[in-house]
């Protein structure tokens, strides 16, 4: 036996209403990829103890950890905290360097890039403002998300 199914149509919404809806939808995705953008880094700031949760890379020294316009998340850490073989960032006199620790030596830290042929100039402790964040052995990065960082630098 077939039974017949009665079907309620829907009312069709005038022109003014489907652009109303359209309209705060927009509002709303807005409203939250905006909320997104700013509320991450203060997130990420607090989960991983620091003012600089992320950074981008802009050269090839980290290659092949670490490439032009990659993002990479950092942790918060001391100079006393960091060991050898990590990719810590440190502060000097023209901004970041993100560079691998390899030597400890009379209380001075020594990095180098891994692309580079020597070594940095030996910095303090006090000049380390974190590491990366590692999954596993390797840093944990985002490959071309730091083109949009330098972008909107300002």
């Amino acid at each position: 036996m077939i039974e017949a199914v009665e079907t309620i149509e829907q009312p069709k919404r005038s022109l003014g209403t489907r652009i109303a809806i359209r309209l705060v939808k927009l509002l709303l995705y807005v409203v939250f990829v905006g909320a997104a953008v700013y509320y991450t880094p203060k997130i990420l700031s607090q989960a991983l103890h620091t003012d600089y949760p992320m950074a981008t890379i802009t050269s090839g020294s980290m290659w092949p950890a670490l490439k032009t316009n990659d993002l990479i998340f950092m942790k918060g850490v001391s100079g006393s905290e960091v060991e050898l073989g990590q990719i810590i960032i440190y502060q000097n006199s023209r901004g970041f360097t993100i560079h691998r620790l390899v030597e400890k030596k009379d209380g001075k830290l020594i990095t180098k890039g891994d692309a580079n042929s020597s070594k940095d100039n030996p910095i303090t402790e006090d000049q380390v403002i974190g590491r990366a964040v590692y999954i596993g052995d390797s840093p944990l990065r985002i490959p071309f998300v730091g083109v949009i960082a330098r972008t909107f630098k300002p």
